[in-house]
C-alpha cells in the first residue's frame, strides 16, 4: 500500500467477493422462484376458469339438444364410455340427429396429440342429417367436435362412479366431471362437476326420419 493512501483503496478481498456473489445468487433464486410460482398460480387459475366455462357450455349443449328432442337413447360403447343420441327438432326444416360421446379416441405425450387410445376419456359432439334407408348411426370418431379433452364420471358419497348419463321416462340426467387443467405440471387433480337434467319436450310427429 502506498504510504498515505486511504485505507479504502485496497478494494475488496476474494472472500468478500465470494460472499457478495453468493448473496446475489440467493436473492436472484428467490425472485425467480416467486416469479415462476406466480406464473403457475395464474395459469392454474386461468385453467380452472376455462374448465368452469367448458362445464357450463357442455351442460348448455346437452340441455338445449335434449329439450328440443323427440326421442333420446343412451348406448354404452364396447371400449367403455357412453354415446347419447337425440332426434332433435330443427325448426321448419324438420329433424336432425345430435350425438354426444364420452369416448377414448386420442392419446397425448410430451410432443402433443397422437392417434390412438390412452385410457383417458374426452367428450365429443356431432350433428348430422337423419339416417337414410339402410344407414347406421355414425360411430364416434376424431372428426367429431371436442367439447373437453378430459372427462370422468362423478362419484357418490361412497366414492362409487355414477353413470355418465341416465334416462328415466322422458328425463335425461348427466353426472360428469372435467379436469380443471390438461397440463400435468399445473394440474392438482381438481375436477369441475357437470350435473344436470332436461326433459324431452318435442312432440313425436310420426315422421319416418330416424337417428338410430
Amino acid at each position: 500500500m502506498t504510504p498515505g493512501a486511504p485505507h479504502g483503496d485496497e478494494g475488496i478481498t476474494l472472500v468478500e467477493l465470494l460472499i457478495a456473489v453468493f448473496v446475489g445468487a440467493v436473492l436472484l433464486g428467490l425472485v425467480a422462484t416467486i416469479f415462476v410460482t406466480t406464473l403457475q398460480a395464474n395459469a392454474a387459475t386461468r385453467d380452472r376458469d376455462l374448465a368452469s366455462g367448458r362445464a357450463q357450455a357442455i351442460s348448455t349443449s346437452l340441455a338445449t339438444g335434449i329439450r328440443n328432442a323427440a326421442a333420446v337413447t343412451v348406448q354404452p360403447l364396447a371400449a367403455g364410455g357412453t354415446v347419447v343420441r337425440a332426434r332433435v327438432a330443427a325448426g321448419a326444416s324438420g329433424w336432425e340427429c345430435r350425438a354426444w360421446a364420452i369416448v377414448d379416441l386420442e392419446t397425448w405425450d410430451a410432443v402433443g396429440r397422437r392417434a390412438g387410445a390412452d385410457g383417458r376419456f374426452e367428450l365429443r359432439a356431432h350433428t348430422s342429417s337423419p339416417l337414410g334407408e339402410g344407414e347406421t348411426p355414425p360411430e364416434p370418431a376424431s372428426s367429431w367436435g371436442t367439447l373437453t379433452e378430459h372427462v370422468e364420471p362423478s362419484r357418490d358419497a361412497a366414492g362409487a362412479a355414477l353413470p355418465y348419463v341416465t334416462v328415466a321416462d322422458r328425463r335425461v340426467s348427466w353426472n360428469l366431471a372435467v379436469a380443471t387443467s390438461t397440463q400435468p405440471q399445473l394440474s392438482d387433480g381438481t375436477l369441475a362437476p357437470i350435473a344436470g337434467s332436461a326433459v324431452v319436450l318435442a312432440r313425436q310427429d310420426g315422421a319416418s326420419s330416424r337417428c338410430w
